[in-house]
């Protein structure tokens, strides 16, 4: 017999093959009749029925229900985001924190400090001072929980992450992710409008303008379950092992699989996506 949990992910599966053919129906007002042969609405059908919010907002009601208790699989987070019209940033949908085993918990203990009081001066954490002045985010002198701390809660990392994809990015109108002067200096004639200073409100205006809205709701659920926005597959968790794969080398003579190189040397799997 399936457990509570295999039915509540079978089940789903069938609502969500619903939901993209956009033939699942909105549900019945309880004690509410329906007239013979009326039909309900379909939940989500089209682009329309998006920009109307009420199927889309149903649908999502519907995928939290039939995971009440549990963690949804990230790509339905992402289906739930997209349903309420999110702009999927940071800790939303499938754009949640990443899991690690190297905690501050974990360094703390190696250390012999206090995980819930104490910090780790360069002394206590040993090694050479260029690891020590890597760890060390804020550069206070001493290693805190806030310096491993990765989620988009965190002020350093909500900073990092406005000036790397909004500021440098615009600043670097060549893309090559190096800086140059010519570039600070064009943004400068740019920003200034003939002055020879630039203002606060310069300075805003010139990264807040025109800036390009995420993709609509309907975008971001057809590439999901086309997978050309992520996968409706979860990935492994941490600790499980990565699964096995086979790809050709990037000038295209030669082939790499994964369960070939496991156990020969440490592996790191980087990955990105181009869009």
């Amino acid at each position: 017999m399936m457990n509570g949990r295999k039915r509540v992910i079978g089940g789903l599966g069938l609502m969500l093959w619903l939901v993209s053919a956009g033939v699942a129906q909105e549900p019945a007002v309880p004690g509410q009749k329906q007239p013979p042969g009326t039909k309900r609405k379909p939940l989500l059908q089209d682009a329309k029925s998006l920009a109307d919010r009420k199927g889309a907002e149903a649908a999502a009601d519907l995928l939290e229900n039939a995971y009440q208790g549990h963690t949804p699989p990230e790509g339905v987070r992402m289906l739930i985001a997209a349903l309420r019209g999110s702009t999927v940033g940071p800790g939303v949908g499938w754009f949640g924190p990443a899991q690690t085993r190297y905690s501050w918990k974990r360094l703390a203990g190696r250390c012999g400090v206090d995980p819930t009081q104490g910090s780790i001066p360069p002394s206590r954490l040993g090694g050479s001072e260029a690891w020590f002045r890597r760890l060390d985010r804020n550069k206070d002198g001493v290693l805190t929980p806030d310096d491993l701390d990765w989620s988009y809660s965190n002020t350093y990392v909500q900073m990092s992450d406005m000036l790397n994809r909004i500021v440098f990015k615009k600043l670097n109108r060549g893309g090559n992710g190096q800086l140059t002067k010519d570039e600070l200096l064009q943004f400068f004639d740019k920003a200034a409008k003939g002055k020879d200073y630039i203002s606060a409100d310069d300075f805003r205006d010139a990264f807040v303008k025109g800036s390009a809205a995420g993709p609509r709701p309907d975008v971001w659920i057809r590439g999901l379950f086309a997978g050309d926005l992520g996968s409706m597959n979860e990935g492994p968790k941490l600790n499980e092992p990565a699964p096995d794969f086979t790809l050709k080398t990037p000038d295209g003579k030669d082939t790499i699989q994964l369960s070939k190189r496991i156990g020969v040397k440490p592996i790191v799997l980087v990955f990105g996506s181009f869009t």
